[in-house]
């Protein structure tokens, strides 16, 4: 049986896990793209954000009880939220040579609560500072024995963000109860045949999906027949699911499928941006989203701090990493490789 969450159930289970690859072969890849101090426009510079010295951390936007779960569950949001932000900007130095150490440095480490790993954060920070050059003559000479060193100091942090938050210090939460807890067919009983519709791409499956969607008795249903109308017209850009995802994460109503809408819409809105290395990621916009998404599941973990699924929830979105320049695909930013992830027929497709 097909089910587009399985794949992340061992992800779940084991624990907190960055969804992040190492950027591989540094010196083959900028002679790929052929990228020169000449041909980088200062226009172009412009569109690549740096996300440090943006309002990138998490706030809860209702009051919170002072409670242990809770606030382990803000600390992660933000340490995991500070780890991408500076790796995301340590990427524009060297993609484009841009000087991003005093960005970096603006990182406010002051909102983590948990002593051990505000000071592993500003360890992380000061690393980087140190490690990246601030003199732009220097980019052609960056070389992988610098990348090494920034990717050591990214594990350094991951590791101890991963170690502090494991699931396990919340709750017992098996593999076996995570396919219970996602299963679709619980709301979709017929989801095979729904699951099929991927591969026939035409204009009733769309009106019937859209249909199923606007008719759903919770919200829960409304999530998954959004997402699987996303899966008609996949060639698109930009997407007309887009908008639809968009307005049931702004609702703040919960569902189990919520970080499932938001890798979706994600996926679609960067792939029809820009697969590029070289192209516009507003990973800024991204996780504003995202942290919408993470108030409305700390909400029902403020309900029931108890609640391990809720929880989980929270950990698997809280900790899921940017769209990364670098990454295991080799021609292009990390999203051409997530959409073929969360959409499998694109291979059926190439065949």
């Amino acid at each position: 049986m097909k089910k587009f969450l399985f794949g992340i159930v061992a992800i779940i289970v084991v624990g907190i896990a960055v969804v992040v690859f190492p950027k591989q072969g540094h010196e083959g890849d900028k002679q790929e793209a052929e990228v020169t101090k000449d041909t980088i426009d200062a226009d172009v510079l412009s569109f690549m954000e740096t996300l440090s010295n943006k309002d990138i951390y998490f706030k809860a936007d209702t009051m919170l009880p002072d409670n242990p779960v809770i606030n382990d569950m803000v600390d992660m949001a933000n340490g995991y939220a500070i780890l991408r932000a500076a790796y995301c900007d340590a990427e524009l130095w060297f993609r484009f040579g841009e000087v991003v150490n005093d960005t970096i440095s603006l990182l406010k480490t002051s909102v983590i609560k948990d002593k051990g790993i505000r000071a592993a954060a500003e360890q992380y920070v000061k690393t980087l500072v140190d490690i990246l050059p601030r003199d732009t003559a220097l980019w052609d000479e960056a070389d992988s024995v610098l990348w090494t060193q920034v990717w050591s100091a990214h594990s350094s942090f991951a590791n101890k963000l991963s170690d502090r938050f494991s699931l396990s210090r919340y709750g017992n939460f098996s593999e076996k109860d995570a396919k219970r807890y996602l299963n679709i067919e619980q709301f979709i009983p017929n989801y095979d045949s729904i699951c099929g519709l991927r591969k026939q791409q035409t204009e009733e499956n769309e009106r019937y999906l859209k249909l199923m969607a606007e008719q759903a008795k919770d919200f829960d249903r409304e999530c998954l027949y959004t997402v699987e109308y996303a899966h008609q017209r996949r060639h698109e850009e930009p997407h007309v699911a887009i908008s639809m995802l968009e307005a049931l994460m702004k609702t703040g109503k919960f569902s189990r499928y919520l970080h499932e809408v938001w890798r979706t819409w994600r996926v679609l809105r960067q792939v029809a941006q820009s697969p590029s290395r070289d192209g516009i990621i507003p990973n800024l916009e991204y996780n504003q989203m995202r942290n919408l998404c993470l108030n409305t599941i700390l909400k029902q973990i403020v309900k029931n701090p108890k609640d391990i699924y809720a929880i989980n929830d929270f950990c698997f979105l809280a900790t899921y990493d940017n769209i990364i320049r670098y990454s295991e695909f080799l021609f292009g930013n990390s999203a051409p490789l997530e959409h073929m992830t969360l959409f499998p027929e694109i291979m059926e497709d190439s065949d």
